[in-house]
């Protein structure tokens, strides 16, 4: 038999709030972008390797032990270098072909709906 999961409160909460963000996304994208402003919803969905946040919030040694799992070669951890290109790209796309939903995720992540 298969097994059926169910949301939590938690998880409904999660998806509430990046609905209403896409939502925000939209209407601002509606109102800006007949004044040539690009308005992109780009959705971080997963682990960053920056000692400066995700390390601080793990501390040293668990940190150490994620990259050392997940990191490098392994693809598993978001390099923040490749995710500011990322943000360069759209940001000087032409307004011909705007992106205006992305998700960034490692190659080796699930997307949140599948854990």
């Amino acid at each position: 038999m298969e097994k059926v999961e169910f949301l939590t409160a938690c998880d409904m909460l999660k998806v509430d709030a990046m609905g209403g963000r896409r939502m925000l996304c939209q209407t601002l994208n509606a109102e800006f972008s007949p004044k040539g402003i690009h308005v992109a919803h780009i959705l971080i969905d997963g682990a960053v390797d920056a000692p400066d946040t995700l390390g601080k919030m793990l501390g040293a040694e668990q940190f150490q032990q994620l990259r050392d799992t997940r990191g490098g070669e392994k693809d598993g951890l978001m390099l923040p270098q490749k995710m500011a290109e990322t943000y360069f790209h759209v940001a000087q796309q032409h307004r011909s072909a705007w992106t205006h939903e992305l998700d960034l995720r490692a190659f080796t992540d699930l997307a949140w709906w599948n854990h």
